[in-house]
């Protein structure tokens, strides 16, 4: 039944895609043409000003479906994932002990990822144009940290396959 339900979704998703797709094509193409067309006889420091604008408004439509589209879709992936892990979980109580303990490594992780992460707001080039708060900075500090500590472990546990096939 979940399986049925999981490949409907699924085509729905890929419809809804191609639909956006099309009428991004075909919709707004005119409008691109007009737009394009109605510039042709400005100067070339105005028409760069208006080309850019005219693509990002081209684009945005394209841009917040993709969002959208990707909340959907990875709202619907952990929902299911959720839904198996508790039908698993009252169907046979011992399936659901290696999922448990893969959620409290990542919830670990997390944990040691955002103790380690300051909430100093650093300065760049070009920091000026983002509102980045205390919050927004130590969040992305704590994911370059558990990044950091992922990409660790997969080095060691490379470097450990390796070695443990010479002892053979």
């Amino acid at each position: 039944m979940l399986e049925k339900i999981v490949k409907i979704l699924g085509w729905v998703v890929i419809g809804v895609s191609a639909l956006i797709g099309i009428l991004f094509f075909v919709q707004d193409a005119k409008t691109l043409e007009t737009a394009l067309e109605a510039m042709k006889d400005l100067p070339s420091d105005m028409k760069i000003l208006e080309v850019e604008k005219t693509a990002d408004a081209w684009g945005g439509l394209v841009l917040n479906a993709s969002i959208v589209l990707f909340i959907i879709c990875a709202v619907m992936a952990v929902g299911f994932a959720i839904y198996k892990f508790i039908t698993d979980a009252i169907d046979n109580p011992k399936s659901a002990i290696k999922p448990a303990i893969a959620l409290g490594a990542v919830a670990l992780l997390v944990i040691i990822s955002y103790s380690m992460a300051s909430d100093a707001i650093r300065q760049f080039l070009g920091s000026d144009n983002f509102e980045i708060t205390a919050s927004t900075s130590k969040w992305v500090e704590t994911s370059l940290y558990g990044m950091y500590i992922l990409f660790g472990i997969a080095v060691v546990a490379l470097i450990y396959t390796e070695v443990s096939r010479i002892w053979r």
